[in-house]
């Protein structure tokens, strides 16, 4: 039986517009009333996650930021993943004269953006959660858990360069992933979903084999790899499904395919085949 189960949100476990799905909440209070733990891993800000849970009261961990911050429901975890000042400043130099990036910071504060971006609506619906305007030279250097890009042409092979030369700059000091074609993100080092749930199992005592993840996106794909079980979304992006060929695929996050898959598998029999 899987103890542990993980969620992306966004193409996952959301419906359009940012909201959980009716069905989706009852199988989460069903699933925790009979002993799962459930654990939302994405990369959105843990304040905006919070706000999305605000009236909803769900019981659940939270993985934040793409693995750089992690808490437990009871309280008893928390922990912080932050990118040194140094590598910050340099992420900022080498990007700041570039008039196609919008350059995108999450820190324990908030989100703040260094100029306004068309491409804002299609990252972020919830109105509860939106950035505040920062000149580039004023951005701050401390408390930043991860640094984004937003190409503002949606040319994904400029930030395909990009990558290879912060990469190729900064070396060990980071960890790359695209959220989106369009949106390059940067943690620090040993930062993912997946370094962070064998974090969170570790605290709960649960096997990682113990574990069922969801996913639809490449910033998924280890999380996904490293479980007892990876679930695919059928909205996954082509590259998620070419990384990992042989994993289940089930229905699109409109018709909440996952509260359908963890009814069916861990509420309605005692155990889920591996």
């Amino acid at each position: 039986m899987y103890l542990l189960i993980a969620s992306d949100l966004d193409g996952t476990l959301l419906l359009p517009g940012d909201t959980f799905g009716a069905f989706t909440k009852s199988v989460i209070h069903s699933l925790n009333r009979a002993g799962h733990h459930i654990v939302l891993a994405t990369g959105r800000h843990q304040t905006d996650v919070e706000s999305l849970l605000d009236s909803q009261s769900l019981p659940v961990h939270l993985i934040t930021s793409n693995g750089a911050r992690i808490s437990s429901a009871c309280g008893g975890l928390a922990l912080s993943e932050e990118l040194p000042a140094s590598v910050v400043r340099t992420l900022i130099e080498e990007t700041r004269e570039d008039t196609d990036l919008t350059i995108n910071l999450y820190c324990q504060s908030g989100w703040l953006m260094n100029r306004e971006d068309r491409n804002l609506r299609d990252f972020s619906q919830n109105p509860g959660f939106q950035p505040t305007i920062c000149a580039t030279e004023n951005l701050p250097l401390s408390t930043v858990q991860k640094v984004f890009f937003f190409q503002r042409n949606k040319d994904h092979q400029a930030l395909t360069r990009l990558q290879a030369r912060l990469e190729q700059r900064l070396g060990s000091q980071i960890s790359t992933v695209f959220t989106f074609a369009w949106c390059l993100e940067v943690m620090t080092r040993d930062v993912s979903k997946g370094n962070a749930l064998r974090q969170l199992a570790d605290f709960l005592n649960v096997p990682i084999q113990a574990c069922i993840a969801f996913g639809d996106g490449m910033n998924d794909a280890d999380m996904l790899a490293g479980v007892g079980k990876g679930v695919l979304m059928g909205n996954a992006h082509t590259e998620l499904f070419q990384a990992l060929p042989d994993a289940e695929v089930i229905g699109p996050c409109t018709d909440e395919a996952v509260a359908h898959y963890l009814s069916k598998h861990l509420l309605q029999s005692t155990a889920l085949p591996a």
